[in-house]
Parts: C-alpha cells; sequence; structure tokens
C-alpha cells in the first residue's frame, strides 16, 4: 500500500492541478477566440494568427494538459480516489489521454501545416483546399475541445455516476 498524502500536500497537488486546468481551458478559449474574433486583411496577419494559435496549443494547452495529467496522476496514486474506483474519474482519464493523444497526431499537424502554408504563400492560403481543410478542422476541434473542458470542469465539481460496479460488489464479499 502507498502511502498517503497529508492534507497539505493535497491542498499543494490540487493547486497545481487547477493551475493547470487554467492553462488548458484559457488556451483552448483563446484559440477559439482567435479563430472567431481575428480577421486577417493580409499575409502577415493570416500568419501571425497561425502563429499565435500553434504557440499557444504548444506551450500554454499541452502544459496544461499534461499538468493535468500529472497530478491527476498523483492523486489516483496517493488518496483514495484510485485510478478507477469511480465513472467519474475514468471518464477524466479517458477524455485528458484522449485530447493529448489528438492532439499531437491531429491538431498539432494542421496547425504545422497552416502555418506553413500561409507562411509561404501569404493570403492566397485561403484559396487553397489543404488550408481551407485544416482550418475547418482546426476551428471545429477548438470549438469542441473547450466544450469538452467545460464538461470536465461540470464532472470535476458535481462527481456523476458513482463507483464502479466491481468496487460496491468486492466491498460487499469482504
Amino acid at each position: 500500500m502507498t502511502e498517503k498524502m497529508t492534507p497539505q500536500s493535497i491542498k499543494w497537488v490540487r493547486t497545481f492541478h487547477m493551475l493547470s486546468a487554467c492553462l488548458w481551458g484559457g488556451g483552448a478559449l483563446s484559440m477559439v477566440l482567435i479563430h472567431c474574433m481575428f480577421t486577417p486583411h493580409s499575409g502577415g496577419e493570416l500568419y501571425a494568427r497561425d502563429v499565435c494559435i500553434k504557440i499557444i496549443d504548444e506551450y500554454v494547452v499541452t502544459s496544461g494538459a499534461f499538468g493535468c495529467l500529472i497530478t491527476g496522476f498523483i492523486f489516483a496514486w496517493k488518496t483514495s480516489w484510485g485510478f478507477f474506483k469511480f465513472k467519474w474519474i475514468i471518464t477524466k482519464w479517458a477524455v485528458n489521454i484522449g485530447f493529448i493523444i489528438f492532439g499531437f497526431l491531429f491538431y498539432m499537424p494542421w496547425l504545422e501545416r497552416m502555418s506553413e502554408i500561409s507562411g509561404s504563400i501569404k493570403l492566397m492560403a485561403l484559396q487553397t483546399p489543404e488550408y481551407l481543410k485544416n482550418q475547418l478542422l482546426n476551428e471545429i476541434s477548438a470549438f469542441m475541445i473547450f466544450g469538452c473542458l467545460l464538461l470536465l470542469v461540470c464532472i470535476s465539481i458535481f462527481k456523476p455516476w458513482g463507483k464502479l460496479r466491481n468496487q460496491e460488489v468486492s466491498r460487499k464479499q469482504s
């Protein structure tokens, strides 16, 4: 059995978990707002927008996602919450890991390609099918990711769904 954390150390891990969630959510919201509220009028503006979104994703969102993953791991390992005792925790694990995988396999490459295209052909990028496809996929994903992050916040607060069935059965048999 691993040694549990002290109440003080739980507060520190929770603090870093919440700060990581703020980075992740704030970065995701920033990317959504840039998509919605900024219309580039020149090739330089288009390229700058694409690079800004890419930097926010690479540094702010990725740091927040990994921070949540690491602090969530510490919580699961060092507290009675566990890794797989509660359905809401399993949901948070699945979404967090899913987002990280999705980000590295799809989202980041779309952003990279968008900035490459807009950096080389400037405003003409808005007339190329490849750029427009990447931009559309990126915009849809940004909205979905931010929406899912809001859902994760609600799950963290309300802790729905309770314990897994096998946890309840094993306690009755003990």
